[in-house]
């Protein structure tokens, strides 16, 4: 036996083994299409089949094209002739320095990513008089032409006016680009593809080249990537395309699952294999796994199943809360009984539709002094809107330098650079601080106007202590009307063309505020309550424990955590308009899919919660579950209201102890005050 088969099951040997012809591997979730990867290009090399250099992989990730070059490497332990393994954008590049003369570009073309293009864009609508171009949005202005490039449909949504720019646009744009010796991002495909269709010889060259061609993640492919493998593939149709239909998840940044669906059909002689043993999960996992997703209809027939004699675990789930603080709040709890159970931080994931339901459970988790880690988008903590707010509170409360100079002239107040390097001139003069300098800006000579605008900044702050220090409002409440009074609102808004963005952005003053609801209920005395809540929000990830190399939980989007596998997964927020997402989620199909993916990056436990009372941009309205768990068989999870579960003896010893720790601060801080 074949050392690239000798630990294979019998479906991904066929798959290793299959080497003439048009192949569609249909991998499962955890069915470990990486391994029969690297073992079908292992495979062609030692039976001499190929060349290392005649083999070409197109991967999404160069983590994913390195892996298996360097597995593959490893075990034939390959001289200079290596394996062409990378992105499709990545291929690109490589194939027009060597064709730069073709391409009509110099040697040393340049590269613009996205924000080169947008300038480019907007010098070049500089020259063309029109009505409306300082409204123009750049990036939808840009994502157009791409279409139109592409040979996309445009849709008849998209303003007449966006349509006849970009139109105008597009010639001129690679036209200067041309005349600056450049490629852009869509160039890197879009070229190649020009010049093997133009080009008889070159096309020649390279069918001749590439004896197999594999692609990882296809059905993630979109129509000209999928257009540069055809114009690839000579006639032995050596073709080896691997993924899983059920795990497209990216219809909203171009990817077409037709490609896959229609892989058989465009290739007659297309042998299809399935990976549907999954090394993942539990049983009962992928048993919840297969209900969600068998309620598509265009999708290739497969279903889940766990390995032999795999033990059966607990079953998925679902845990319904009152509201998002209590969700929050409990989920940071569930955490916390984790870790202390022994499981490890880094194997315990929590898993949202939308980066603004992590910013509250990121609240949460500060509170409770949990590390965590944040992907698929910012934390917390580096949002402006956030770093903004929790200055101007130290600023009324606990002034230092740093939150004072960061919210002076923000919205603008007229306390420009020059005024202030005047200040902190007299400050260093004198040997005082930031802060009492500031308040002798006569003396620092500012001249009068400035210095009433400072006068006027302080005034600010003593209304903001006063607001916050005597009120009987919530603070979800109190913190907007706060910073809409002070202009703060207005700044935002003007900040950002694109209302949604803006509404997204203002509303993690609400979500500070109800962060900061969370403390004071902890601890009644607001000032305290305000000092913890101020520290450990401006705290960095790394500063939340002593040891800076501890490991910490996962904060992802459904979307972030695709590829990835954890033992604890807490799916938060499975919730009707969370997903499918109401503004988001246009296609049913496709949100199902992101939520098996979710699903299915569950190991060992699943958890999903929900609330029952959701509050968006101040309002509160009722939710009900996803329908995604409508059609699942109740016997498929447990559900437990308000997140109560049965006790057992060792969980009830833990609660009396966190009881008495809580009760145990409590004293402390009040003996220290």
């Amino acid at each position: 036996m074949s050392q690239w088969t000798a630990t294979l099951n019998n479906e991904q040997k066929d798959a290793v083994l299959h080497t003439e012809g048009p192949l569609l591997i249909l991998a499962g979730a955890g069915s470990g299409k990486t391994t029969v990867l690297v073992s079908r290009t292992g495979n062609i090399i030692s039976k001499g089949l190929a060349n290392p250099d005649q083999i070409l992989v197109l991967t999404f990730t160069n983590k994913a094209a390195k892996e298996l070059k360097e597995r593959v490497s490893k075990k034939l332990n390959l001289g200079k002739k290596k394996i062409w393994a990378g992105t499709f954008h990545g291929f690109g590049l490589e194939f027009l320095k060597k064709n730069h003369r073709l391409a009509d570009l110099p040697q040393r073309f340049g590269l613009l990513d996205a924000t080169d293009s947008r300038f480019l864009i907007k010098e070049i609508m500089a020259d063309k008089r029109h009505d409306s171009k300082a409204g123009f949005d750049l990036e939808k202005l840009q994502n157009l032409m791409g279409s139109i490039r592409a040979g996309k449909t445009i849709s008849p949504d998209i303003p007449e006016e966006y349509q006849e720019m970009a139109h105008w646009l597009l010639p001129n744009y690679i036209s200067r680009m041309h005349s600056l010796g450049s490629v852009d991002f869509d160039g890197l495909l879009l070229k190649p593809i020009e010049l093997l269709e133009e080009n008889e010889n070159l096309s020649l060259k390279y069918k001749n080249k590439f004896k197999y061609i594999m692609v990882d993640e296809f059905q993630d492919t979109n129509n000209i990537q999928m257009k540069l493998i055809m114009a690839l593939c000579n006639h032995k149709k050596n073709l080896a395309v691997v993924g899983d239909d059920d795990q497209s998840i990216y219809g909203w940044r171009g990817a077409e699952i037709k490609n896959i669906l229609n892989f058989p059909r465009l290739f007659s002689d297309c042998e299809v294999v399935r990976l549907e043993t999954n090394y993942r999960s539990t049983p009962e996992i992928i048993e919840l796994a297969n209900a969600v997703i068998s309620e598509n209809e265009e999708r290739h027939e497969k279903k889940l199943l766990p390995q032999e004699k795999v033990q059966a675990g607990s079953l998925p789930e679902l845990l319904v809360y009152d509201n998002e603080e209590v969700e929050c709040e409990e989920i940071s709890n569930l955490i916390a009984k984790y870790l202390r159970a022994g499981t490890k931080a880094t194997d315990i994931a929590v898993l949202f539709r939308s980066n603004s339901q992590g910013a509250l459970l990121e609240g949460y988790l500060r509170q409770a002094r949990i590390s965590y880690e944040m992907t698929g988008g910012p934390a917390l903590i580096d949002r402006k809107e956030v770093r903004d707010v929790l200055s101007y509170l130290r600023a009324a409360f606990f002034p230092n330098d740093i939150s004072l100079r960061r919210v002076l002239n923000v919205p603008a107040r007229g306390i420009g650079d020059t005024s202030v390097h005047k200040i902190i001139d007299y400050q260093k003069e004198n040997n005082i601080d930031f802060i009492k300098a500031l308040k002798l800006w006569r003396l620092a000579e500012v001249n009068p106007k400035t210095g009433e605008s400072i006068q006027g900044f302080f005034e600010l702050l003593k209304v903001i202590k006063e607001k916050v220090l005597n009120t009987n409002k919530k603070y979800a409440d109190l913190l907007p009307e706060i910073f809409s009074e002070i202009g703060y609102k207005a700044y935002v808004f003007g900040a950002y063309k694109d209302g949604a963005t803006a509404k997204r952005k203002w509303q993690l003053v609400e979500i500070l505020g109800r962060i900061l609801d969370g403390f004071v209920k902890t601890n009644p005395k607001i000032l305290v309550a305000l000092k913890d809540f101020i520290d450990a929000l401006s705290l960095r990830e790394v500063d939340l424990n002593e040891d800076k190399t501890e490991a910490k939980v996962q904060l992802l989007t459904f979307h972030a955590s695709k590829g990835l596998e954890y033992p604890v997964v807490i799916l938060m927020g499975v919730d009707e308009g969370l997903i499918p997402h109401e503004t988001l989620g246009h296609n049913i199909s496709e949100e199902r899919r992101l939520f098996y993916v979710g699903v299915t990056r569950a190991q060992q436990e699943l958890i999903m919660t929900r609330a029952k009372i959701r509050q968006r941009y101040g309002r509160k309205r009722e939710t009900f579950a996803t329908r995604f768990l409508s059609s699942v068989p109740e016997n498929l999870y447990n559900v437990y209201e308000g997140g109560l579960k049965p006790v057992t003896e060792e969980q009830r010893v833990d609660m009396l102890a966190d009881l008495y720790k809580k009760l145990n601060k409590s004293i402390e801080e009040d003996e220290s005050l």
